[in-house]
């Protein structure tokens, strides 16, 4: 019988989530229901999973889970900044305005003109 000797990736993360059955049975309600979502969220990214043809699958699923994570991340951080600067709708809207000015590698700016108090 001929055939495909390694599952494909999709079928991969299928075989991972089931391995962790046990640690997510050990979680409490809230956190099993976190889990799981979060492990599904490697299924987004299963395309550039699949392309990082890594030997574990564990590896590819993390890195897609983390990317998942530095998305909404940033997403979160121009919203935050979008409701605290209303005026401001001419700049970038969403990851790009984060991505523009490439915050990940900028120290934040901190204003010394002025000490501040806790009056």
């Amino acid at each position: 019988m001929m055939g495909r000797t390694i599952p494909s990736y999709r079928i991969a993360i299928d075989m991972e989530i089931a391995k962790w059955k046990p640690f997510k049975d050990a979680l409490r309600k809230p956190e099993k229901d976190i889990f799981e979502n979060m492990l599904l969220r490697s299924k987004l990214y299963a395309s550039a999973g699949g392309m990082a043809v890594r030997p574990i699958v564990l590896e590819a699923m993390v890195m897609t889970i983390l990317l998942d994570h530095h998305i909404r991340l940033l997403e979160l951080a121009a919203e935050i900044e979008r409701i605290k600067s209303p005026d401001t709708q001419e700049e970038p809207k969403g990851m790009e305005k984060w991505l523009e000015r490439n915050y990940s590698l900028e120290p934040p700016h901190v204003d010394t003109s002025e000490p501040t108090t806790l009056d």
